[in-house]
Order: structure tokens, then sequence, then C-alpha cells
């Protein structure tokens, strides 16, 4: 979870800790990202190119689909769908 996000003209700072932070490091090695940065520009860039909103990953050698949770994205009027 990002616990503390700090956000300046052109500028985002984001702090992860505990899971997360652990699936961060894990995503880099498994990838053999360079840094961070690498892997979160990768990431974007997919995000950013999917048409529909849904990125497909490989499991058991098929292709599933795989959207964001409804309590991460923003309902019509404006709020989580849990928050």
């Amino acid at each position: 979870m990002a616990v503390k996000e700090i956000k300046q003209e052109d500028k985002l700072v984001l702090e992860l800790d505990n899971g997360d932070l652990e699936k961060f490091k894990e995503t880099i090695k498994k990838w053999n990202f360079i840094d961070s940065q690498s892997l979160l520009r990768f990431a974007i860039s997919l995000m950013l190119k999917t048409e529909r909103n849904v990125l497909y990953i490989d499991i058991n050698n098929k292709p599933e689909g795989r959207i964001p949770a409804d309590h991460l994205i923003k309902q019509k009027d404006g709020d989580n769908v849990n928050g």
C-alpha cells in the first residue's frame, strides 16, 4: 500500500511498505528490470496501450483478462465502490 503520497508541481513521491513493497521487489527481480523506474514505465505503457482497460496474462498457457478490483476504480460519482 502507498502509505504516503506527496504531490508537487511535476513530481509524485509514493512510499510503499509491507506486502506491496515485497511484490514490487519480486516483480523487479522476476522480470529482471534495471530499477523501479523501469518497472513503472513498462507497466504504465502497457496500461495506456490497452483499448478496453483489460490486460491479458498467460495462465496455464491460456490468456485470461484482468481488470482492477472495483475498490481501486473511481465510479461515475467520483467515489470508490467501497468508499
